[in-house]
């Protein structure tokens, strides 16, 4: 019987089915076993896999808040940049090629020369890549081990005439307002997870990843006006220029609340081109004789002088505790405000011994001098002003004050000052924060009251007394056509510092009804150029008439576009 016709008994064929049986149960139990291991057990671990072939991971910086003047001019913004990366041992040796096209699809923005500047490790192909050309090169596909990162970089369209009050910020270091406002305008950094299409093209954010959003920060309004700050930064270079001195300095406020309107210090940079000192605020020096006032205001508020007294000052210098003190010139018999209006040193001292010495530096204290303005500016200084008893103190010292010597103020300190006088007696906390953005709306800062060191009947008298130094004494080169000027001039011989002299000038128009007030300070001119009414008067009467021709009606007494401003930012 041969094979085929042979049958297979039924205990083998159910033998057979047995094992056939048993090998599919096996098999089942295999993949069961599987499909357990790469669904339950390792289920985390393909997923990631999985993700990581098919997703890519965006850090995406948030978006720093703008600083923009009170006119909502932008002063600091952002420009949405790229940055290419790329990790080498996740090349694939067949896309090598890929990687050539790139750099040279990034072109100018790309930091490497292909093929031979490779490393083992991650390396920077290209750093601030606009985000649009970023784009067009993400959406058209990225080789393996490509990544991209989006951030923001800061922007300063006025350049280095607002930088000394700006600053600027990178990720290293801040500087200026970006350091002082650090808080309000940096915002939350996010991360985007981007899936990519069947085609390899990057196309659609992730929803299931565990996706973060970027959350902004907040933008902030200053209180300068950027084309004042134009003319002050302009006129300072000039002045630097032409009296050749060593730095310069400017600073513009609104006498009615303390608000800077600008504030120029020259020069900007250092030779390491980091910001140079802001003279307004981290800077001092001793005022001269605009810190007469101090002394003229305090003698009338405490009604120990009349406008008929007179002063005879007739020998041009008077003995103080064996030193003397000398007048430029002799000037013979003053009345109380001649003594202002001429400058005079021996009047002055004479003024100052109707005062004891605590009460003079009483004054000096509640005008501000001494103590920090608390301006929103970092490292700000608060001067030198030596009080009797103290190791500094001399029998000169009272005296040395009354005239501007012995002491040192900051340009904020002595323009806050004089604001006491243009607005009738109080003394303002300086502002550069004019509002603060919230969601949908502006939020406005309040100008907050220091102190009331004069009365409006003493501030008036000095108002008329500071318009006459302009109209018949030594302030006549900080006149301005069409306006009246009240302002005094200020010569001092440093104590401090390489130069020998510095010029000052501050000054309010109109000098009645006063709605700026401007302090100019040049250090270390030519010798030529030394005295106050002959460098900072007249780049006083060069700002003041530039600033007028911008906004007339400040001529007027009326503040020109701020009701409109205001209406329109701070609904």
């Amino acid at each position: 019987m041969s094979a085929w016709n042979s049958e297979i008994s039924p205990e083998r064929r159910s033998a057979r089915l047995k094992m056939v049986m048993i090998a599919v149960l096996i098999g089942f139990l295999i993949v069961i076993g599987r499909l357990i291991n790469i669904q339950i057990v390792h289920h985390q671990h393909y997923t990631d896999a999985a993700c990581i072939q098919h997703t890519t991971q965006i850090d995406v910086e948030a978006r720093r808040g703008r600083i923009l003047d009170r006119n909502g001019y932008l002063l600091a913004g952002n420009r949405t940049v790229a940055t290419f990366q790329i990790y080498w041992p996740e090349v694939p040796s067949e896309e090598i090629a890929l990687i050539d096209t790139l750099i040279q699809q990034l072109g100018e923005y790309s930091l490497l020369e292909f093929p031979s500047e490779r490393c083992s490790g991650n390396q920077i192909l290209a750093i601030d890549v606009p985000y649009q050309e970023a784009l067009l090169l993400t959406n058209s596909g990225l080789p393996k081990g490509v990544s991209v990162d989006v951030g923001q970089e800061r922007t300063y369209p006025m350049g280095d005439m607002a930088a000394g009050i700006v600053g600027r910020f990178t990720a290293e270091n801040s500087e200026g307002l970006e350091l002082w406002f650090n808080t309000e305008l940096q915002g939350i950094d996010g991360r985007l997870f981007i899936e990519r299409s069947a085609t390899g093209r990057y196309n659609l954010t992730d929803p299931d990843a565990d996706n973060i959003l970027a959350v902004d920060g907040n933008d902030i309004m200053l209180t300068i006006d950027a084309r004042f700050q134009c003319i002050v930064m302009e006129e300072l270079e000039m002045a630097m220029d032409r009296f050749n001195c060593d730095w310069a300095a400017a600073v513009l406020m609104d006498p009615a609340n303390g608000e800077v309107l600008a504030a120029g210090s020259v020069p900007v940079r250092s030779e390491n081109g980091s910001l140079a000192m802001n003279h307004c605020f981290q800077g001092y020096h001793e005022p001269g004789s605009t810190f007469k006032v101090v002394t003229y205001a305090a003698c009338i508020e405490e009604g120990l002088i009349e406008e008929n007294d007179t002063f005879n000052c007739s020998d041009g210098f008077i003995d103080v505790a064996g030193e003397s003190i000398s007048d430029a010139h002799e000037m013979g018999i003053l009345s109380r405000d001649e003594i202002i209006i001429n400058s005079s040193n021996v009047g002055t001292v004479m003024l100052s011994r109707l005062l004891s010495e605590s009460i003079l530096c009483q004054y000096c204290s509640i005008f501000g001098f001494g103590l920090k303005t608390m301006i929103e500016y970092p490292d700000e200084s608060r001067g030198i002003l030596p009080t009797p008893g103290s190791s500094s103190w001399s029998g000169i010292s009272s005296a040395q004050i009354a005239i501007g010597q012995e002491v040192t103020v900051t340009p904020i300190q002595l323009t806050l000052a004089y604001s006491v006088i243009a607005n009738g007696g109080t003394l303002y906390y300086p502002r550069l924060l004019e509002a603060c953005r919230d969601g949908d709306r502006w939020v406005r800062e309040e100008s907050i009251v220091r102190s009331h060191p004069l009365s409006s009947a003493t501030a008036e008298t000095v108002r008329r007394t500071l318009r006459a130094v302009v109209e018949e004494g030594t302030g006549l080169n900080a006149a301005v056509d069409g306006v009246a000027v009240g302002g005094k001039t200020g010569t001092a011989e440093r104590l401090s510092g390489t130069s020998e002299y510095l010029s000052a000038f501050v000054g309010m128009v109109p000098a009645d009804n006063p709605h700026f007030v401007l302090t100019v300070i040049i250090d270390g001119p030519d010798y030529e150029y030394r005295w106050g009414s002959s460098s900072a008067a007249p780049v006083f009467s060069e700002m003041a008439s530039r600033i007028l021709a911008v906004e007339p009606e400040l001529a007027l007494g009326v503040k020109s576009g701020e009701e409109n401003l205001m209406a329109g930012v701070f609904e």
